[in-house]
């Protein structure tokens, strides 16, 4: 129960609820007595962190990282560490700290676990991952969470998030400017964000009377998927145009077309997701959908602090833009 629930039932303002709960002298005594009796009677607890944050304490923040999936993953990709940089920073310039969690197991629970048994102020889940359905869960007894990832018709969480199905289909868009007609998609499309990515690459194609992209798919680890591409490549298959569904796919992917004797971008454009960092620097720099990490850094921890004040948040997109690279020049 809130604060504003007790409030109602009392048939007080928010504020009389909380002097007369904090025994302030502007409340009389058999107010005060009245109100603790009502909040006893609905098990009303004080929310001590919307307390803290009205009163500018430290709050800690938890930010999980869940796992693909497997007992060997590591949290390797640059773009979420960019991210964490951008979560640690917005939550430094207002006096808060972060608490981080990583859990390399296949064990979904210990999500759910944390979440139901969090020793922390609030909550950021860096990826929904193949996990949706357990943050989902998980959630509806959790109010102060924000994920970051997809927006998801079914979901009980607020989500931050680029417009994936829009960067799917500025892939689409820039491969066919290109000429490029024989494409494929490369990723794990069990998870939302590249499914989304995926579907929106797809429906482009076949909205401009295209043939669909070709699905490289796999639902183990990353290696297992550069494995799939490069066996994929090695079947004579011919394909003039690569979407991967991060950056770190794009990186492998053109290793292994190079090592095959394919040329990017003459003999094959390849193009990312996320625009981390490092892809300027090495040859050919690689074209990317960019998701801005300060702003969503900084975006995640404003809502996520609207809800410990138990204000209103909602799902909110950053912008989704793609950078052009030699990759696909």
């Amino acid at each position: 129960m809130k604060m504003s629930d007790l409030a109602k039932i009392a048939g007080v303002s928010k504020s009389t609820v909380s002097r007369a709960l904090a025994g302030s002298d502007l409340i009389n005594i058999k107010t005060q007595e009245y109100i603790r009796e009502l909040a006893k009677k609905h098990g009303y607890r004080k929310d001590m962190r919307a307390s803290n944050f009205r009163m500018k304490q430290m709050l800690t923040i938890g930010v999980l990282l869940p796992s693909d999936g497997t007992d060997s993953w590591l949290a390797e990709n640059p773009f979420i560490l960019e991210m964490l940089g951008a979560i640690s920073d917005s939550l430094e310039l207002k006096g808060h700290e972060l608490l981080l969690a990583k859990h390399s197991n296949s064990d979904p629970s210990w999500i759910k676990h944390f979440i139901e048994n969090r020793s922390v102020d609030g909550i950021i889940v860096l990826g929904q991952s193949i996990y949706h359905d357990i943050i989902n869960e998980a959630s509806a007894n959790c109010r102060n969470l924000i994920v970051w990832g997809a927006h998801l018709p079914d979901q009980n969480y607020v989500a931050v998030g680029s417009d994936n199905y829009l960067g799917g289909q500025l892939v689409a868009e820039q491969l066919t400017k290109r000429n490029k007609t024989k494409l494929a998609f490369l990723g794990d499309i069990r998870c939302p964000e590249p499914n989304l990515r995926y579907q929106g690459f797809k429906d482009y194609l076949v909205n401009a009377g295209l043939p669909e992209p070709i699905l490289i798919n796999s639902e183990e680890s990353r290696n297992s998927v550069t494995s799939n591409f490069a066996k994929f490549l090695a079947g004579s298959n011919n394909i003039d145009g690569l979407f991967t569904a991060n950056d770190l796919l794009a990186l492998s992917a053109i290793q292994i077309a190079q090592d095959a004797g394919i040329k990017v971008p003459e003999d094959m454009a390849v193009i990312g997701y996320d625009n981390i960092s490092l892809l300027k620097y090495i040859n050919p720099s690689i074209t990317s959908v960019s998701q801005n990490r300060k702003l969503a850094g900084s975006m995640l921890v404003d809502k996520l602090l609207a809800l410990i004040n138990d204000e209103v948040a909602e799902n909110e997109f950053i912008p989704t833009e793609l950078v052009i690279r030699d990759s696909c020049r």
